[in-house]
């Protein structure tokens, strides 16, 4: 049970990560398009 526990832990901690990471690339992605369209 306890191991149950701590792995749970391990995917909690992942997803958050999945998630930051995830919004940090569509901030990149945005920030790449609307420096794109200055461009023009």
């Amino acid at each position: 049970m306890v191991s149950f526990g701590n792995n749970r832990r391990r995917i909690c901690n992942m997803d958050t990560q999945n998630v930051l990471t995830l919004v940090l690339v569509i901030f990149a992605a945005l920030a790449y398009i609307d420096n794109h369209q200055n461009r023009k």
